[in-house]
């Protein structure tokens, strides 16, 4: 058995792709509905460290920037629920619902905040 592995191979088992190339492993169809053929778009928020020690956040739709939130505009409050599983998500949805102004969402995030500490 050799210690090298090739940087091309793949390893098909079923619906799975192992590639070493990339060091990745996921499933073909996860994004894709076999039984309509309809591509599911793929919607995500990420935080982006600004090089001024800002911070930027990002929703993307099929990987094209569809909508920033600058950090400037949000209080430390609302930053921290940002930097949560549970404040991406608020943010995802409140896209996906077709909300694009960061009044309502900073709206939401002071909510969740309020309801987290209120819990304490």
């Amino acid at each position: 058995m050799n210690d090298y592995i090739d940087k091309n191979y793949l390893e098909e088992e079923g619906n799975m792709t192992i590639s070493t190339s990339k060091l990745s492993l996921r499933v073909d169809n996860e994004l894709f509905d076999e039984e309509s053929h309809v591509v599911h778009r793929l919607i995500g928020a990420k935080l982006i460290l600004l090089p001024n020690g800002g911070e930027n956040w990002e929703i993307s739709d099929n990987d094209e920037v569809v909508f920033v939130i600058p950090g400037v505009r949000l209080t430390k409050r609302e930053k921290s629920v940002l930097k949560t599983v549970h404040g991406l998500n608020i943010l995802m949805h409140e896209y996906k619902s077709g909300n694009k102004s960061v009044a309502k969402i900073k709206a939401k995030l002071r909510a969740h905040w309020k309801e987290q500490n209120d819990k304490i």
